[in-house]
């Protein structure tokens, strides 16, 4: 029995020790021997594929594709706008545009100022009493100008008159006032329409056609007393980049006029008025230019033609005034801003022995739209 039991114990440990499984290794132990053969259908762990071997390369690391950098806006080119291009400021302008101009002139001794009246109505009969033997003279002009189309306009230009004579006795001292008296009012009124046959940023070639009203006392010195019709030719035309050049052909042309009788039956009747031509020309130069604004100098010379008429000469005695030729020169600047607006300042003076004044001062505002 003792046999038969001993058997029995030794039948169930051999059973437990063969079903009994290897242990795994524990964490920190280090396994040796060579690790069995893998076939070729073998799937390697994530965090090992790619490493075969004695291959100890990690895994290639996937680079992020950097965004390329946004590149600066462009600058904004700055909006400028339209300058004209006309630089002058006693010759009239070719731009045939919408604007308003206010123009200011002051006029020191001017000895003949009813030639021809071209400034102020002369006298029908030979005139009495105190020599006038000057006149200082104010005048600011109004002028607006509207354009429908490109090359056409029409314009009207509102005048206003200050006037000083300067007086000296007769040889036939008189109780009479002299006349015309010191005093100020409304001028003689133009209108008209302008139309360019050219116009480009080098060229402009315009034609104008005026019509002066007498709006103003001829009486008084304050208009001529009688209406005109004036054309003209005006142009412009650029020699550089900064440099330009124009010019204005034009004439006066009286409807009507005061009548002069003579000292006696005998002496026929004379128009003191008569056809007045003028003619000038004026180079400019840009010699500032700035994105906002821009000035130019500019000369200019003006130069008429007195083709008849009459005149009040020393001593009241009254002559002809045929043939006479005037040539003033004239020196000033202008600045043009990017907003349409233009500032002219200059001064004029006569060159010749006849002259309409000796000295003039002129200030001019131009807004072009």
């Amino acid at each position: 029995m003792k046999t038969l039991a001993g058997y029995v114990v030794l039948i169930v440990l051999c059973g437990a020790l063969g079903a009994q499984e290897p242990d795994a290794p524990s964490e920190g132990r280090v396994l040796t021997g060579t690790p069995p053969a893998m076939s070729a259908d073998t799937v390697l762990p994530l965090d090992l594929a790619g490493i075969t071997g004695d291959d100890k390369t990690p895994p290639p690391v996937r680079k992020q594709k950097q965004k390329p950098a946004r590149k600066p806006a462009p600058a904004k080119e700055l909006k400028r706008t339209r300058i004209g291009a006309s630089m002058v400021g006693y010759l009239e302008s070719s731009l045939v545009q919408t604007q308003v101009r206010v123009r200011m002139d002051a006029g020191f001794d001017s000895p003949r100022p009813d030639r021809a009246e071209y400034f102020y109505a002369g006298t029908s009969t030979p005139p009495t009493g105190p020599v006038q033997r000057t006149l200082n003279f104010q005048e600011v002009y109004i002028l607006g100008e509207y354009a429908p189309v490109k090359r056409l306009s029409g314009f009207v230009q509102v005048p206003f008159r200050w006037i000083q004579p300067v007086f000296v006795s007769g040889a036939t001292p008189s109780a009479t006032p002299p006349s015309p008296p010191a005093g100020a009012g409304i001028s003689d009124v133009q209108a008209g329409m302008r139309f360019a046959i050219i116009a480009s940023a080098s060229r402009n070639l315009t034609v104008q056609l005026g019509t002066s009203f007498p709006s103003g006392n001829g009486n008084n010195g304050l208009g001529t007393g009688h209406s005109s019709i004036e054309p003209k030719a005006l142009g412009f035309q650029r020699i550089s980049d900064r440099a330009a050049i124009e010019a204005e052909v034009g004439d006066s042309h009286p409807n009507g006029g005061t009548t002069f009788v003579g000292a006696t039956p005998a002496s026929p009747a004379q128009s003191f008025s008569a056809d007045v031509a003028m003619y000038g020309v004026g180079p400019s130069y840009e010699l500032i230019r700035r994105d906002k604004y821009s000035i130019a100098p500019v000369f200019e010379l003006v130069s008429w033609h007195v083709f008849g008429g009459l005149q009040t000469g020393s001593n009241n005695v009254v002559q002809s005034a045929a043939g006479i030729n005037i040539l003033n020169a004239k020196l000033g600047a202008r600045a043009n801003f990017s907003n349409g607006s233009s500032i002219y300042a200059g001064y004029g003076r006569g060159l010749t022995s006849d002259i309409w004044y000796r000295n003039l001062f002129r200030v001019e505002y131009r807004r072009a739209f």
